[in-house]
């Protein structure tokens, strides 16, 4: 498997400081949104995704290469997300902070829609990530390294240190989980 920072990699190794930039800027963004849908909080992630490439800078040059960069920066986050997530508690403060936010329509989606469509929309948003955040560590990081950071299962048993097996069983069952929890809202919604 052929890794796209593999170049950066070695003259960041080599001591060029501009290559470790070039890695930050390749992937905050996607480390960004990562962090968000596994803590639920913009400002966390924020917080996280910043000790993420912190820790990088400090312990990085000891990556192996024996996966892909992202990879291990996906791993190197999820330690960052379930460590803070083991500070904040199940319901943290954050979380219920996010929960008024998005109550009083903080962030709601932007773009031309009507009041009631951007309201539906905005709610149903909420339940998702709201179903996501519930869920347990283990099914929640496979499932969305899969279906929202689009990466395979190889990978996530790389970054997880899991079986790939599992992943795909996690997978599975996560996914099944958000269906049984968000039925009743589906099924509303169809009726619309």
């Amino acid at each position: 498997m052929e890794d796209p920072d593999q170049e950066l990699v070695a003259r960041w190794k080599a001591g060029d400081p501009g290559a470790f930039e070039e890695l930050v800027r390749r992937h905050e963004g996607r480390v960004f949104r990562f962090l968000v849908r596994m803590l639920g909080d913009p400002a966390e992630a924020e917080d996280v995704a910043q000790e993420t490439f912190l820790n990088l800078h400090r312990h990085g040059t000891r990556f192996r290469g024996e996966a892909r960069f992202s990879t291990f920066v996906y791993r190197v986050a999820a330690n960052g997300a379930l460590n803070r997530r083991r500070g904040l508690g199940r319901m943290g403060a954050r979380h219920r902070r996010l929960a008024e936010r998005q109550a009083a329509g903080d962030d709601l989606p932007e773009g031309p829609r009507d009041p009631e469509s951007a309201a539906a929309g905005a709610q149903l948003g909420r339940l998702v990530q709201g179903a996501l955040v519930e869920l347990p560590e283990r099914l929640r990081l496979p499932l969305v390294l899969y279906d929202i950071e689009g990466l395979g299962y190889a990978e996530i048993a790389r970054a997880t240190g899991a079986p790939e097996g599992t992943v795909k069983s996690r997978i599975h069952r996560a996914r099944k989980l958000l269906r049984e929890r968000l039925a009743p809202v589906l099924a509303r919604e169809s009726g619309r």
